[in-house]
């Protein structure tokens, strides 16, 4: 760790970050302060107007400075005696060194902005993580990728459209972006796994307390597999609620889009689809049942002009067109089915069961009776019929289903 970014060591970053008082944002902002340095002073000024021109150099790192960047006093005198004198706080001391010894496994690394491992659309959201912690292969960001994220009491069709339609979205070329928690980030990382494919997950915690406990198996899956564990925090961070809100603005910075498969009015997936409409990122949704509590968050963002979404064509039709894999661009030839048979590919195990049923009787059936054929419970062949009418499979005549392929 002997690279100089903006004057400082690698290990000089890590000993910051590690002060007691100073978090993300300001280290960040000391980072993007040093950066100006490089730029013109007129960009520089209009940053950083407090700061006068006798700190430009690029040592320009003084109590002072420190202070008009708002840190606070302690740590601000705590950073100038490590930086004069080598000396830090003795919490800072043994963080550091546990992370020094971290380092020296081959799989394990920090990667810095401005660094070629840096996820180059990181660094283009309002406060990028200075550097981050990563477990596993930076490689599983270089293609497109999309954010997958939803709620953690996810219902049985979420999951699997999450499960299956991150399969399909990683056999097409992109890399799942998720955060690792319980319910629809579970099976997003999964369908990527099932298509053994890379996937990320972003942690809300340190590296050493990977949440939750339960899917130490799957996030051992996703290492072996190339994938990648990714944290901004500490590694011996534990879990704290308000970590994971500024944890979903690192999924949908490093996402060309972000999918909320669902999510109920107060789900922190929809703080990741609030991130994302402000880096200008694409924001796809699911549609669900107006009853559905999971489903409020979701219909909700479709009427702020979320991107409705019954299929991953959908989602690849609106990503620009220069982050879609030559694979994301092959169509099946729909001409070549069958007469009367539908491609299902796109579509739910429930919804290719029910397909399967109206291609056999080529009649309407009512529900009542799709409960009899299919032996599905009610409230998953509600959803099922709804995601056959919005694909424009079926059709609803006065409770009557009918087949209109």
């Amino acid at each position: 760790m002997k690279h100089s970014l903006h004057g400082l060591s690698e290990t000089q970053w890590l000993a910051l970050s590690l002060m007691p008082g100073l978090g993300t944002t300001r280290l960040a902002h000391l980072w993007t302060y040093l950066d100006t340095l490089h730029q013109p002073q007129s960009v520089e000024a209009s940053l950083f107007p407090e700061l006068d021109e006798s700190s430009h150099s690029e040592s320009a790192i003084d109590f002072q400075t420190l202070r008009a960047l708002g840190w606070p006093e302690h740590t601000a005198r705590a950073v100038m005696l490590y930086l004069n004198r080598d000396k830090l706080p003795y919490e800072a001391e043994s963080s550091l060194q546990t992370a020094l010894d971290w380092l020296q496994s081959d799989d394990q690394q920090l990667v810095f902005r401005g660094t070629g491992n840096y996820p180059a659309l990181l660094g283009r959201i309002s406060v990028p993580p200075t550097f981050l912690y990563v477990k596993g292969q930076p490689s599983a960001w270089d293609k497109p990728t999309l954010g997958m994220v939803g709620a953690r009491a996810a219902s049985g069709y979420g999951r699997k459209i999450a499960e299956q339609w991150g399969m399909q979205m990683s056999q097409q070329g992109f890399s799942i972006i998720s955060g690792g928690a319980r319910g629809i980030d579970t099976y997003a990382h999964q369908g990527a796994l099932n298509a053994q494919q890379a996937t990320v997950a972003v942690m809300g915690t340190g590296l050493f307390h990977p949440y939750p406990k339960q899917n130490i198996g799957l996030f051992q899956q996703i290492l072996e597999y190339g994938g990648a564990l990714v944290s901004e925090y500490p590694l011996t961070t534990g879990v704290r609620p308000n970590f994971f809100p500024p944890r979903n603005r690192i999924i949908s910075g490093m996402s060309h889009g972000v999918f909320v498969v669902e999510a109920s009015e107060k789900s922190g997936s929809l703080i990741s689809a609030r991130y994302a409409l402000e880096e200008n990122r694409e924001v796809f949704a699911l549609p669900g049942r107006v009853s559905d509590p999971q489903a409020s968050g979701t219909n909700q963002l479709i009427r702020q002009g979320a991107t409705l979404v019954t299929s991953i064509d959908d989602i690849l039709a609106e990503l620009p067109r220069s982050v879609r894999s030559p694979v994301g661009d092959v169509k099946q030839d729909v001409s070549a089915l069958p007469e009367g048979k539908v491609d299902v590919s796109g579509f739910s195990i429930s919804a290719q069961t029910l397909v399967e049923v109206f291609q056999q009787e080529r009649i309407g059936l009512d529900f009542d009776a799709l409960v009899r054929r299919t032996g599905l419970p009610a409230p998953e062949l509600s959803q099922t019929l709804m995601e056959l009418e919005l694909s424009g499979v079926i059709t609803n005549a006065q409770g009557q289903y009918q087949f209109s392929a």
